[in-house]
């Protein structure tokens, strides 16, 4: 009985601890705090849990499976992807909500820039808070979508605008809008991208690696960063002409056929040279 009551005694002094700190370090940095009540502030309180991580650990790797996000209390991070800082973040910042608002591996890797106190959220807990309070979940979804558009934004910018002539001459707007609608998808050596027969339902811009086109079990051609596979099918409506396989560890933008479509009707010259690529393979 008194052990109890000694381990009630210091998780309640943990949890005040812990909201004194949301509530006189976060709440005005924290978008998704903004506004936050005291239940809120209490709830979330008691479902943190507070670490502490030395100057140049690493603190989650790009590609491992994720159950918690972060919120830094103190000290700063570096956010690295496919080797390449693309963000700092520092007091206020949250990382790693990916993991949770979509179930997907760790986009970056994270390192401490310096000594760094962070509060853990766990998935089990986010998902009881969130369902008390929804605004939270579609803030930290928010969150990720921007950070999501601003990363791939950044990477046509960087990998394909100088290897896909489809793009060559795209402005801010349309690169903007492909960056909302284009998601990532990493496939391993050997793995199939499309498979010759199906329905095409979505087209893909090869980010990085490389692929083998075949037609009939033989490969036809192989490509690399700034190709365009699979916009034939979006084009035609008839079923892949070809399957492509990841020749080595391969990532891929891929386009539903629902934003394909909006976007070569706001953008007809995009969609001119994307058609005179399928015209040419055709």
């Amino acid at each position: 009985m008194l052990k109890k009551f000694v381990s009630s005694v210091i998780q309640s002094k943990k949890t005040k601890g812990i909201e004194d700190q949301l509530k006189t370090k976060l709440l005005s940095k924290v978008p998704f705090l903004q506004g936050a009540d005291d239940e809120l502030i209490q709830d979330l309180a008691s479902a943190l849990v507070t670490s502490s991580v030395a100057q140049d650990e690493t603190i989650f790797n790009e590609g491992d499976q994720g159950d918690s996000l972060f919120l830094i209390v103190d000290g700063s991070v570096s956010v690295v992807s496919k080797g390449e800082e693309i963000a700092k973040l520092g007091v206020g910042g949250c990382f790693g909500e990916g993991a949770l608002i979509r179930q997907e591996a760790r986009g970056a890797t994270v390192i401490a820039i310096e000594a760094v106190t962070l509060l853990e959220l766990k998935r089990e807990s986010f998902d009881e808070l969130t369902e008390k309070y929804r605004k939270v979940r579609l803030r930290l979804r928010q969150l990720h979508e921007r950070r999501k558009a601003e990363d791939i934004g950044k990477s046509i910018e960087r990998n394909l605008l100088s290897n896909a002539p489809f793009l060559s001459g795209a402005g801010a707007d349309l690169i903007n809008e492909l960056a909302v609608y284009l998601e990532r998808k990493k496939y391993a050596e050997g793995e199939t991208i499309i498979k010759e027969g199906e329905e095409g339902k979505s087209m893909f811009l090869v980010e990085n690696g490389t692929v083998g086109v075949s037609k009939s079990g033989s490969q036809v051609a192989e490509l690399g960063p700034g190709a365009c596979i699979g916009e034939g099918a979006l084009f035609s409506r008839k079923p892949r002409s070809a399957s492509v396989t990841a020749l080595s560890e391969t990532s891929c933008l891929f386009l539903s056929k629902g934003a394909f479509d909006r976007i070569i009707g706001r953008y007809p010259v995009f969609g001119k040279k994307l058609r005179a690529i399928h015209t040419d393979r055709s």
